[in-house]
């Protein structure tokens, strides 16, 4: 561990200088010691040891991540107690809520363990990371075809995976950073069993729902809370077990009940899921232009739907609840990132930075020419692909699986291809083992069955599913669509509506007691006849057979461009700082608490007040109603300790730190390693913040972590897990 530890400190020090500290940036933990000196000079006290090692408990051993990155989670007491958004636990909250027990409406606080409610979902610590790009890029060859270092970079990376799998409790993801150019191993200890503590009312978590999302002044209580359980030995499990105790973590981070101010210093820490850069100006053209506004269309109808049902019966609102927040989140988010892209004239930005990009190939020896002179020609050549068939794709993910039915009925069409296989088999011994694989199958379905339906509302789908294949007949050429959907769809002379009635009458993909009647007795004519599975599959196998493919040569021309682009920028500018993007990997990002003005004559607080939650509410209503008993709270300003004397309680706070989505349920912390508050969204008029970083306006916005304490405390009367933090006060 030491030699390890040696290894990646050393490198810390002497790589060069794109890693070092800029506006912005989402930083790799490992290179720490490169931002240390800029972390000290805004407020950091602490030890790089005491942040991050991997040798001793540090920081970085109280950040979790939920699932595979959905979202990040933080560790505040010595019984492996998390703290995460109320989005994050948004899911698994409605998944233990019934109409009689509706934990996501009310609320849920667990009054002892024995309450707490297995989650369904796994979070991981983080136990090291370690820089492989010699082992993964010393096999290609300066002669090898894309394809030939694809497969290299594929090897070698497997062969690392599984070297760095050191347990059965260990996952290790091998990370691309900087398009190709450096690879990082993440190896993490995986815990499967996590139980949810409590969560505030959706009133409280969800404070100004869509209106507000996105948005500042912001006064959303985004949290809930949930703990890791492990064996008795204090190792992680893979799954629930009543056997399990809480787990007592290597560092659990204390709870500050100083609050912040203007300047403070304030770095966040989690898994920021997906930037994108380094887009070129023909991608940004073709997100704005293209992608973006069918995305924004195609939601916005689904929403429409599922809201004309939610709002007419509780049970039906309680089933849609998380599927409702899944589509509107990012149905707003490209509304504002296209609306800043063009308002920020990010695409002529890029222009501008590829014709330096062309100057500086020109003006450079002929090697330089070889190598990076058809960098632009390449883009230009795979935007035109893109350009033309994007659209296609796009409606593919939205439109086609946008309707729940398909993905279901989609793994029934494998299952029937199983059975088309069975029939080829002239061996016993080879159809014997075969039929195994197919009984396995078909009782992984019967296992799923409740699953798959629990939620499912068949006058919605059938709803959305007209609308969704008429957005893609009208604006799809038939050319870009399966011909075997074209050709059934003419067998009902091109009536979507009656098609989908004939679907939604007779497929067992859309009806419980039929897939129920067709798992207890499956046969393959069954699924041959199935109409509903036979359009899914006819669709799932026109896009990876023929749509898919359609981009590969693109693909691959944006792919190598982009990695020539960006080693073209690191000689370009030697003295400028480089991050590389996100791709769920842990990495931090630190500035400052801070205010901003969104436009002319505007200026925005750097925080919110309990004043402006009793300003917005709005009795009754779907978005700013309060819980009963929060506005007497609240009026009667008890605040005891979370807030200061003579002042109101503070709800959510800005800060200038780089985060994306991943992020969501980040500690923000202070120069002392305390936690200050949580990361759970942007700011509207930073929106293009994922492709263009803009500094002047880019803010985080947090919820101020002594208003969840309040909520815990006083609103819920669940002191119990207050007294249970470290509160540094």
């Amino acid at each position: 561990m030491k030699k390890i530890v040696t290894l990646i400190l050393g490198f810390a020090l002497v790589i060069s200088s794109q890693f070092a500290k800029a506006d912005e940036g989402m930083w790799i933990p490992a290179l720490l010691t490169n931002n240390y000196a800029e972390m000290q000079r805004l407020g950091l006290t602490m030890t790089p040891e005491q942040v991050y090692s991997i040798n001793n408990s540090s920081m970085k051993d109280a950040i979790v991540r939920l699932g595979s990155g959905f979202c990040t989670g933080e560790v505040i007491s010595n019984q492996g107690l998390i703290l995460t958004n109320h989005h994050c636990g948004y899911s698994a909250i409605q998944k233990l809520s019934t109409t009689t027990a509706n934990h996501l409406k009310n609320g849920y606080w667990a009054k002892t363990k024995a309450d707490e409610k297995p989650a369904g979902f796994s979070v991981s610590f983080l136990v090291k990371i370690v820089d492989i790009t010699d082992q993964v890029l010393g096999g290609v060859s300066a002669k090898a075809t894309e394809e030939e270092r694809a497969g290299v970079v594929a090897e070698k990376s497997a062969e690392l995976k599984k070297e760095y799998s050191e347990s059965d409790a260990y996952s290790v993801d091998i990370k691309e950073m900087f398009a190709g150019n450096k690879y990082f191993a993440y190896v993490y200890e995986v815990f499967g069993d996590v139980r949810l503590v409590g969560n505030p009312p959706e009133s409280v978590g969800k404070y100004g729902g869509d209106t507000d999302n996105w948005m500042w002044p912001r006064h959303t209580g985004d949290f809930s809370m949930f703990r890791v359980y492990a064996s008795k030995e204090n190792k992680a499990t893979k799954d629930y077990s009543v056997d399990n105790i809480p787990y007592t973590p290597k560092h659990h981070l204390p709870v500050s009940l100083k609050g912040v101010e203007q300047g403070d210093f304030a770095m966040i820490w989690g898994f920021p899921g997906s930037t994108d850069r380094y887009l070129s100006s023909y991608g940004v053209k073709n997100a704005t232009d293209i992608d973006q506004p069918a995305r924004v269309k195609i939601r916005r109808t689904k929403l429409d739907i599922y809201e004309k049902y939610q709002s007419q019966d509780e049970t039906v609102d309680l089933m849609y609840a998380a599927k409702h927040a899944q589509v509107a989140n990012y149905w707003k988010y490209f509304i504002g990132q296209t609306r800043g892209l063009k308002r920020l004239n990010v695409e002529g930005k890029k222009r501008a930075e590829e014709a330096a990009f062309t100057q500086w190939v020109n003006s450079g020896d002929a090697a330089r020419k070889a190598k990076f002179g058809q960098v632009l020609t390449m883009y230009q050549d795979a935007y035109k692909v893109y350009d033309e068939k994007i659209l296609a794709q796009t409606y593919f993910g939205e439109a086609i699986y946008g309707v729940e039915f398909t993905r279901y009925a989609a793994g029934l069409s494998r299952l029937r291809d199983m059975y088309a296989s069975l029939d080829t088999m002239e061996s016993k011994e080879a159809k014997a083992a075969f039929q195994v694989k197919i009984d396995k199958t078909i009782e992984s379905y019967k296992n799923g069955l409740d699953a798959q339906f629990k939620d499912y509302y068949q006058p919605i789908d059938k709803e959305v599913m007209v609308a969704m294949l008429t957005y893609y007949v009208n604006d799809i050429p038939e050319s870009l669509r399966p011909a075997e959907f074209n050709k059934l769809l003419a067998k009902y002379k091109n009536n979507i509506a009656k098609f989908v009635d004939a679907v939604f009458a007779n497929s067992m993909a859309v009806d419980k007691d039929k897939s129920a009647a067709f798992l207890n007795a499956p046969s393959a004519k069954a699924l041959k006849k199935d109409l509903g599975v036979t359009y899914a599959g006819m669709m799932f196998n026109y896009y990876m057979s023929d749509l898919q493919p359609m981009f590969s040569d693109a693909a691959a021309k944006r792919d190598l461009a982009d990695r020539l682009y960006i080693d073209a920028l690191f000689q370009m500018n030697p003295e400028k700082a480089y991050a590389p993007d996100a791709n769920s990997s842990m990495r931090f990002t630190y500035g400052q608490v801070l205010e901003y003005s969104p436009g002319d004559a505007m200026q925005y607080k750097h925080f919110t007040t309990m004043k402006g939650i009793l300003e917005k509410y709005q009795p009754g209503d779907a978005e700013f109603d309060l819980p009963a008993g929060f506005v007497e709270a609240a009026k009667s300003s008890n605040y005891g300790e979370y807030a200061k004397e003579g002042e109101d309680l503070r709800v959510c706070f800005l800060s200038n730190n780089d985060i994306t989505g991943g992020n969501s349920g980040s500690p923000v912390i202070n120069g002392k390693g305390e936690l200050i508050g949580l990361a759970f969204d942007g700011n509207w008029e930073a929106m293009s913040g994922d492709i263009a970083f803009e500094p002047e306006l880019q803010r985080t916005i947090s919820v101020d972590i002594r208003y969840v304490l309040w909520c815990i405390d006083k609103l819920a009367g669940a002191k119990h897990i207050v007294d249970e933090m470290t509160l540094a006060r």
